[in-house]
């Protein structure tokens, strides 16, 4: 599975939400870690400037799962849409019905060819939910618990 995250698992992770979902996101990144599903990195200076955020803390509990995103980011289970070519939007109303400070995600997904978006956006959720044929999105929560039982 080809996955994009938006920045929720950065605040996840620095703790930013909570110990539980902190735990939650801690157990996601080391289960990705171990898996064959791949990350994609979008195009997106906020994205890029949380996972380095994440990167430079010291804490020992965050650094964890910090090092094994940040060696996932760099391996061959990426997809670094920044190098490459925009794909055009299969439903023309899909980045127009997409909330403006979205439309990185969604571009990333279609650039990547992405399986899903995983968001705790209820709007861009809502916003998507009539393109679920181009989009696949899920909440973070419900993604989540069915990601951990897999």
């Amino acid at each position: 599975m080809i996955i994009v995250l938006n920045e929720w698992i950065f605040h996840d992770l620095l703790g930013q939400n909570g110990s539980e979902r902190q735990r939650e996101s801690t157990e996601f990144v080391n289960a990705l870690f171990y898996s064959d599903d791949a990350l994609v990195l979008p195009d997106e200076p906020r994205w890029m400037r949380k996972a380095y955020q994440l990167m430079a803390t010291g804490d020992p509990e965050r650094r964890a799962a910090s090092v094994q995103l940040h060696t996932l980011m760099q391996t061959a289970r990426v997809i670094d849409v920044r190098a490459m070519e925009r794909r055009v939007a299969p439903a023309p109303d899909l980045l127009r019905e997409t909330p403006s400070e979205d439309i990185y995600l969604v571009e990333a997904y279609l650039s990547a060819g992405a399986d899903m978006l995983v968001t705790t956006d209820s709007g861009l959720h809502g916003a998507l939910a009539d393109f679920s044929d181009d989009v696949s999105c899920r909440l973070r929560n419900d993604f989540l618990a069915d990601y951990s039982s897999a």
